[in-house]
């Protein structure tokens, strides 16, 4: 074999060990958000959907979620959350608007809204948390303390998302 065929041989094979290690994909992840500096929620006065006037509170593991309806994402992905917040126990879900009643209601026209749906009227809680992109979703613990954010918008109907939702309930994951 000639030293050019040699190099040539060689750099096949270094081409291929070099594909085969590349091609090992990473295990999903489970967890989709990321830490944050934790955060005590401030008392931002929160409107339940149909307006009874009660404050909504975080009195337990939650997913605070910013939405809007004129949002392409949030429109595709509240579907699920709020269709997983109907089947967990122990993780309280809060959707949060800042857009008038008339616009929500238009939006799950000609039902209901959810319950899990609130408006936040002046915008202060999504101020405070610095939420700029929708949707923005905020894991906040028992105490009202925001501690992880999942930018842009999950498949809440995947197993896996589920699982990790789930795991809020015991503090495996919030803190």
């Amino acid at each position: 074999m000639t030293a050019g065929a040699e190099q040539a041989a060689l750099r096949l094979v270094m081409s291929l060990v070099w594909s085969a290690v590349g091609c090992d994909d990473p295990p999903p992840r489970t967890d989709p958000s990321a830490a944050i500096t934790p955060f005590e929620l401030p008392d931002a006065p929160l409107e339940r959907a149909g307006g009874d006037g009660a404050p909504v509170r975080v009195d337990r593991p939650a997913l605070l979620h910013f939405w809007a309806t004129w949002c392409a994402p949030c429109r595709q992905e509240l579907p699920s959350l709020l269709k997983l917040a109907d089947e967990i126990d122990g993780v309280r879900v809060i959707a949060v608007s800042d857009e008038p009643w008339s616009a929500i209601e238009a939006h799950f026209a000609p039902g209901p809204v959810p319950r899990w749906i609130a408006r936040d009227p002046a915008g202060e809680l999504r101020r405070a948390l610095g939420a700029r992109t929708l949707p923005d979703t905020y894991v906040v613990d028992d105490d009202g303390v925001a501690r992880r954010r999942v930018a842009g918008s999950l498949d809440w109907a995947r197993p896996s998302i589920r699982a990790w939702v789930l795991s809020l309930r015991t503090g495996e994951e919030s803190r």
